[in-house]
């Protein structure tokens, strides 16, 4: 009879080291973190006043999302923490009188720093909450992504205590924006000459190509490039022996338009080319 005892006591003892050990290796293998969906990409929020009606402004950003590295898998996953910063994020400002403002509609801060956007996102259809600098002046968004991770359901921005522009209002709209790609027409100036262009489109890792055939005062071939973000673009070429460069803006409407100002006066329209 004590024989049986020891024995089944023996036999409890190593279960009950078995599962300690079985515990002990569940631990070594972590978790795998919260995966977020990758919103990384061509942006473009549509920021209307509240504080100035008739007001709006594009936020053109190339958003980054990081990236965090599951030790046990080896894989990395999108951790929600998103950012842009300098050629990353432009502003576009529009007016009641439909007037393209390139440079977004509030003067630059006496402290300009430059633009940025840093913030973070809690899932499909949770927050997309940031902070971002428009010409040195700061504002916090709130706003809630849909459950697709490509554009959001609602939000609100509130210029921070202190900043020198105190705008505030709706997001109207925010969403991932496609290609900038296809065929347009419409007058250009181009160093000084009046013409009429055709312009062919095309977009690749977020640079873009715009190759042009002039007619009217110049009656030649001019190819430009340079980035995009969001429906902003900036792009330069040489013609003539001259520098080209336009500041332009890609309007998805009933009828799709490029919106042109030369860098060296963005103040003044340069060109308006539409789709056929």
């Amino acid at each position: 009879m004590l024989m049986r005892k020891v024995v089944a006591t023996s036999v409890l003892l190593v279960a009950a080291l078995g599962l300690i050990s079985c515990a002990g290796s569940k631990v070594n293998l972590g978790s795998t973190p919260t995966q977020m969906p990758n919103v990384s990409g061509s942006w473009e929020f549509i920021l209307s006043s509240s504080t100035m009606p008739g007001y709006s402004t594009g936020l053109e950003a190339a958003l980054q999302e990081g990236q965090t590295l599951d030790t046990t898998t080896g894989l990395y996953y999108y951790n929600g923490q998103i950012s842009a910063s300098s050629t990353q994020l432009n502003f576009v400002g529009f007016t009641p009188n439909k007037e393209i403002v390139f440079g977004g509609n509030c003067a630059p801060a006496a402290d300009n720093t430059g633009n940025s956007l840093t913030g973070s996102i809690s899932g499909v259809g949770g927050s997309m909450n940031f902070t971002f600098t428009e010409n040195g002046n700061v504002f916090n968004v709130t706003a809630t992504l849909d459950a697709s991770g490509s554009f959001i359901d609602s939000g609100i921005y509130t210029a921070q205590s202190g900043s020198g522009c105190s705008d505030s209002g709706t997001i109207v709209s925010g969403m991932t924006v496609p290609k900038i790609t296809g065929q347009y027409s419409g007058p250009l100036t181009v160093n000084g000459d009046s013409d009429t262009a055709s312009a062919t489109l095309s977009e690749s890792s977020g640079t873009l190509t715009m190759d042009l055939i002039l007619t009217g005062v110049d009656n030649a071939s001019l190819t430009l490039t340079g980035p995009v973000t969001g429906n902003f673009f900036f792009v330069q070429g040489t013609f003539e022996g001259s520098a080209v460069s336009y500041y332009g803006y890609y309007e998805n409407g009933s009828v799709p338009a490029l919106y042109l100002a030369t860098v060296a006066d963005p103040t003044q329209q340069a060109g308006l080319l539409k789709q056929p």
